[in-house]
């Protein structure tokens, strides 16, 4: 368990909408300006320059388990990408199921065999029970795991592989779900209660299961441990704190983006370092 001692360091601003942040295997921080249509590379110096630029709107990324391939959410397609991480060369991995086009791909987690799990939520009541979460096989079938109301977000893999954690926005928890051998889910529970208005987004996982929780509401990252409970809560942003990822394997360094709106670049990535 980490120590909650941080120092909380803004390394980037003037960002449209930052999300989804990944570490390269070049050993660099990648991460998705939403608003800005572009994937954006963290330089050593602080800043960012763009390092993907082709007209699409991604948000969650994550690496493939090879670290080849990123894959990631195309927020203005409504699609799931391949991104080869040296060309940058992509392919669409899906983009409907059952002949049913998707609402809102938007955040991704992967297990050690390649199985992909994306979350697909609406703000719009109308489409209240088509939201959940899908999962990709390596060989490209795509199916429905869980219908899950009440828009499901950011979501992550154990590290045992037993279990798959999302997030919900709109009803400020968690939910669990055990994992079967071939990537299906049981039907679930709810594995913790946030704070009304917490709004959890974008979520990562430790080598010892502790999830850390970007709160669009409060733009906070909140800490849990294997128990569902809180180890800590940091403030980061005014609000709309909205994915965080590692420094590599180094788990003692945190980005998180946040920050953002569609119509002004004021978002920006911060550094944690616990000590």
């Amino acid at each position: 368990m980490k120590k909650l001692n941080v120092e909380i360091r803004r390394v980037a601003d003037g960002l449209v909408f930052p999300e989804g942040p990944v570490w390269h295997p070049q050993d660099y921080l990648l991460f998705s300006d939403v608003h800005g249509s572009t994937i954006e590379q963290l330089l050593p110096q602080g800043g960012t320059q763009t390092w993907w630029n082709v007209g699409k709107k991604t948000n969650g990324l994550i690496m493939s388990p090879d670290r080849s391939k990123i894959i990631a959410c195309c927020y203005s397609e409504r699609e799931l990408l391949e991104i080869d991480a040296s060309t940058k060369a992509f392919r669409v991995l899906a983009n409907e199921c059952d002949g049913q086009p998707f609402l809102n791909v938007n955040d991704v987690a992967v297990d050690s065999a390649g199985l992909i799990y994306f979350s697909d939520p609406c703000w719009d009541p109308a489409y209240e029970d088509l939201q959940g979460v899908y999962l990709v096989t390596p060989s490209g079938e795509v199916c429905c795991v869980a219908r899950l109301r009440h828009q499901p977000n950011g979501l992550v893999v154990s590290p045992d592989g037993k279990w798959l954690f999302v997030a919900r926005s709109g009803a400020h928890d968690i939910v669990r779900f055990r994992r079967m051998t071939d990537g299906t889910l049981d039907k679930g529970d709810i594995w913790t209660k946030l704070a009304d208005g917490a709004e959890p987004d974008g979520m990562t996982i430790d080598s010892q299961g502790n999830i850390y929780v970007a709160l669009a509401g409060t733009g906070q990252l909140q800490i849990l441990n294997p128990a569902g409970e809180t180890l800590g809560v940091f403030d980061i942003c005014g609000r709309m704190a909205t994915n965080c990822e590692f420094e590599g394997a180094n788990e003692r360094v945190l980005y998180v983006t946040g920050g953002g709106r569609r119509d002004a670049r004021v978002g920006c990535v911060w550094r944690l370092e616990f000590e």
